[in-house]
């Protein structure tokens, strides 16, 4: 490697650097990001002989008492969550909880687990979250797509 080849490679370790060092300060905030509310949408239940023996068939489906807490600590991202059946956490109910993208007003939170996939876009300007679960039970195997508004956000 010649001298020139160096300085431009130690050039482009520097900005490298400081374009990781400005990503990561634009997007440290920790602890809870997000709360929101009630969850609203509509839902497709699966034919089940004891649950929806009149399926397949789209309703519309709620968590009409329901709240969603986006929460951060560090490089670990959990979704706590209330909802008709229990107060919970995905990482707490052993999912794996991953940012799927980041443009800065919006963030892509997905978590997965054997019997469930659930994927959450946080929209920081609109202050809300749209989200699809894909769901095989416990209860009843459904797909369903909910808003619900974040009255605060950190970001």
């Amino acid at each position: 490697m010649e001298m020139g080849d160096i300085m431009r490679f130690k050039r482009l370790a520097i900005a490298v650097t400081a374009s990781v060092i400005a990503w990561n300060g634009a997007t440290a905030q920790e602890g809870a990001i997000a709360r929101c509310g009630a969850s609203f949408g509509q839902g497709f239940f699966f034919w089940d002989e004891l649950t929806n023996p009149s399926g397949p068939n789209w309703d519309d489906d709620a968590i009409a008492n329901g709240k969603i807490v986006l929460i951060r600590l560090g490089d670990e991202w959990d979704i706590q969550f209330d909802d008709a059946a229990r107060a919970s956490g995905y990482r707490q109910d052993g999912a794996t909880v991953l940012v799927l993208g980041d443009s800065g007003d919006k963030l892509i939170v997905g978590a997965f687990r054997g019997t469930y996939s659930d994927v959450y876009t946080f929209d920081f300007i609109g202050r809300s979250v749209t989200w699809t679960s894909h769901k095989l039970g416990p209860i009843v195997a459904k797909v369903g797509i909910y808003q619900a508004d974040c009255p605060w956000m950190a970001r």
